[in-house]
């Protein structure tokens, strides 16, 4: 009998992690002598190429998410009795195709259930926490015990299944809980619409460094314990599938890790070039194609590592800030470059020739980026540019890899000790045109990438032998080696942010998101000790009877949002108008401090810059460094720089994410200088007042966000909402930059009316501690 697996590209995911492919599945299960097709949306709709005759069972890695159009045909693959392995809380988000993009139509609870327009998989038993651990079933039918850890306390919101909302004729046999609360289960359809059918319910292991192998062997298992109900296996394939899923290798474990002690051999947290030449070549290469344009990125990298001499072209933003350069004095002029592969002739002792991709390996143009910047290399991705431009090819990496991980192998063991050891990029080679690459072959970093579970029909793709090495190099660079780039390149697509970077962080890596940046080897060159911020005024008189609100942007951390999307905002008639805080990261001061210059340059007194997200750099505050053996130097590194980066940009608050109390309280400790912190990438569930906003025995007040997402009427809503009656309140209001403008936070100040007043982060700081003074004074009478 033959599994389906759901497989679409850009498909989104809900209640369940992005670590599993489709395709490592598929190739799961052929190694369990078990045979399963990938089928997208178009197939699953499709009844003459999905159903009963070809498909005993369907697999759905996509969560709560399921394709809208699909649906007829699959609640008759059911009705045929075939079986269906479910993710997350299943078939409560349908999903359409809108525009080319793949569209959430919202929460439809009642389709899961068994009614008459319902699939029968059963409900939702809802978020309510559980006393203790959760552990295997005594009469577990998927054999778990042994292959997933155990739960001693679940997450806050556990994908229970309903046993309430199973019909009678349906027999419910739990793997992971009990028959009240069972979090794994078997849904046996003895009778009903469904009857035949078998179905497995599952849920969304915790993220770590096991969540992708558990994830596999708790699907894997489901699927051969429904095909042994559904007698479509006789006990030998049983014997022979389990035994293949018991001999899948445990990841390794990363504790008690010893980093290398290594010099940094700049004082900065980032490389630094010298000083840009006061004339710079500018070549316009926005009518080239990636290929062409890859290839002079490195160029140009080899090129301004000595002296940042040239600059190229891609887009406006890039024009606009070269004109800047000259504005703030750190160039005198420009010279044109009519024909931009004239650069090859001219810097012709630069380099020593090029080194040749591979297309058949995903990563190979990584592993070409980072030989250049080690051997003073080009980087050609196609030999028919390499002929026309008589470049002489010095290295040829076609088939010299078996696959991504064989390629991330030879350059974190051959290629890494001729470079940077501090200074690692994560960056997707379908990127490399957009930039990057020149700082980083300059300043002679590791370039890697790693495919990501939607990404494994990429020719070498291995995710889990590519994880395993990233894991494996990661452990071997120094604490406070910075990751540049981003994890991410679209859903599915890469390591993926949060997993990425709390690997990073369990390891003493921090993320500078950089991904999407050009000429950094230029700006990097420019020297800038120190910024400070304009004067603002004093905060409002302190009313009792008032809501004080901050509206603090995310993503600052974002280098690129720096280039141009922010000056967007910056431009906005509406900017002035009301208080701001924006999020900066402090790495924009070594890598870009002429963009850093203008944005304090043009900020009004309604403006505010804060560090963002969660200090120097990206980090997640309970991860950071727990893989090491000593946790507390790595945090007392981390909050020592930075307090020097914030001193250096003249930052007085600090934004942290994916943080608990403690660890909120932890970093209080480490940074008594700073007088605020906001902790929270949008609204992380304390719904209490007094859980928002508080002090910390350290000292420092603590600002909790109380709305996500965008919208007046949504941002207003939340404010009223989690403020309740508290008079004075003071709120730290979190804007999503992506989907805001500043006419949304007029009109939410609008419709929250005059009892609500808007100021800068240190202002809200100010006025709580007015308030907390004047509540000791009272109680001192």
């Amino acid at each position: 009998m033959q599994v389906a697996i759901f497989s679409q590209d850009d498909f989104p995911r809900y209640g369940v992690g992005w670590g599993l492919a489709p395709r490592q599945l598929q190739l799961d299960l052929a190694s369990a002598g078990i045979e399963a097709e990938l089928l997208d949306a178009d197939a699953l709709a499709d009844s003459s190429r999905f159903n009963i005759k070809r498909f005993g069972a369907l697999v759905l890695l996509y969560g709560n998410a399921y394709p809208e159009a699909a649906f007829g045909n699959l609640q008759e693959f059911h009705r045929a009795g075939g079986s269906l392995v479910t993710t997350g809380i299943p078939f409560t988000h349908p999903v359409a195709r809108q525009g080319g993009k793949w569209v959430d139509l919202g929460h439809q609870g009642d389709v899961a259930l068994f009614g008459p327009g319902g699939i029968g998989v059963g409900g939702f038993a809802g978020p309510e926490p559980h006393p203790g651990p959760v552990p295997v079933s005594s009469g577990d039918p998927l054999k778990l015990r042994g292959f997933v850890e155990e739960i001693k306390k679940p997450s806050p919101a556990p994908q229970w299944l309903d046993p309430k909302s199973l019909p009678v004729g349906v027999e419910l046999i739990p793997a992971r809980g009990d028959l009240r609360r069972p979090l794994v289960a078997l849904l046996v359809h003895k009778s009903g619409p469904f009857a035949g059918a078998v179905d497995a319910w599952t849920y969304k292991v915790e993220p770590g460094e096991r969540e992708t192998f558990e994830t596999r062997q708790l699907l894997g298992r489901a699927i051969i314990s429904v095909l042994e109900r559904k007698n479509a296996l006789d006990k030998t394939r049983i014997r022979r599938a389990r035994a293949s899923f018991d001999a899948l290798p445990v990841p390794k474990r990363y504790t008690n890790v010893v980093l290398p002690t290594v010099p940094r051999r700049y004082e900065t947290l980032q490389p630094k070039m010298p000083r840009p030449a006061r004339q710079l070549l500018v070549a316009d290469i926005r009518a080239l194609s990636p290929d062409e344009k890859t290839l002079l990125f490195s160029l140009q990298g080899l090129v301004n590592r000595s002296q940042p001499r040239l600059y190229l072209l891609t887009d406006d933003d890039d024009a606009f800030w070269l004109s800047e350069l000259q504005r703030q004095g750190e160039i005198d002029g420009q010279a044109s470059v009519a024909d931009p592969w004239s650069l090859l002739s001219t810097f012709r002792s630069v380099f020593r020739g090029a080194v040749l991709c591979d297309p058949k390996i995903y990563v190979s143009p990584c592993v070409g980026a980072s030989i250049c910047g080690a051997d003073d290399l080009l980087l050609v991705r196609d030999v028919a540019l390499a002929e026309r431009l008589k470049l002489p090819i010095t290295l040829d990496l076609r088939g010299k890899f078996k696959n991504n991980a064989d390629a991330l192998h030879f350059l974190f063991t051959q290629v890494a000790p001729r470079l940077d050891p501090y200074l690692a990029c994560s960056l997707d080679p379908t990127v490399f045109d957009k930039g990057a690459l020149d700082s980083l072959i300059a300043a002679r970093a590791l370039i890697f990438w790693v495919t990501g579970p939607f990404a494994q029909n990429q020719p070498g793709a291995s995710l889990e032998a590519e994880r395993d090495e990233l894991k494996a190099r990661l452990a071997k660079m120094p604490l406070g080696a910075v990751i540049r780039g981003f994890w991410w390149n679209g859903d599915g697509k890469g390591f993926q942010e949060e997993d990425g970077v709390a690997l990073a962080s369990t390891l003493g890596k921090p993320t500078l998101v950089s991904d999407l940046i050009t000429n950094l080897s230029v700006f990097s060159g420019v020297v800038c000790e120190k910024l400070v911020q304009k004067p603002r005024p004093a905060p409002p008189k302190l009313d009792p009877s008032k809501v004080y609100l901050a509206f603090t942007m995310s993503d600052g951390d974002n280098l690129c949002t720096w280039r141009g999307y922010f000056r967007r905002y910056f431009n906005d008639p509406a900017r002035g108008t009301v208080p701001v805080g924006w999020g900066i990261g402090p790495g924009l001061l070594d890598l870009a401090p002429t963009w850093a210059r203008w944005y304090y340059e043009n900020a009004t007194e309604s403006d505010e810059f804060f560090c963002d997200v969660s200090g120097a750099a990206y980090i997640y505050p309970p991860s950071w460094g727990t893989a090491l053996k000593d946790r507390k130097v790595a945090l007392r590194w981390f909050y020592g720089q930075t307090r020097k980066c914030m001193e250096k940009m003249d930052l007085k608050t600090l934004r942290l994410m994916n943080v608990r109390p403690e660890d909120i309280a932890e970093v209080g400790k480490l940074l008594p200088d700073v007088g605020a912190l906001f902790p929270d990438y949008g609204h992380a569930g304390p719904e209490r007042y007094p859980e928002l906003t508080y002090k910390l025995p350290s000292g420092q007040s603590v600002f909790r966000a109380a709305t996500n997402g965008s919208g007046p009427e949504n941002l207003a809503g939340q404010i009223r909402r989690r403020v309740g009656k508290a008079r004075p309140a003071f709120v730290n209001a979190f804007i999503w930059n992506w989907g805001s403008n500043l006419s949304d936070l007029k009109k939410t100040l609008e419709l929250l009316g005059p009892e609500f007043v808007a100021v800068t982060p240190s202002q809200l700081d100010a006025l709580y501690r007015q308030s907390l003074h004047r509540s000791f004074l009272d109680a001192s009478d």
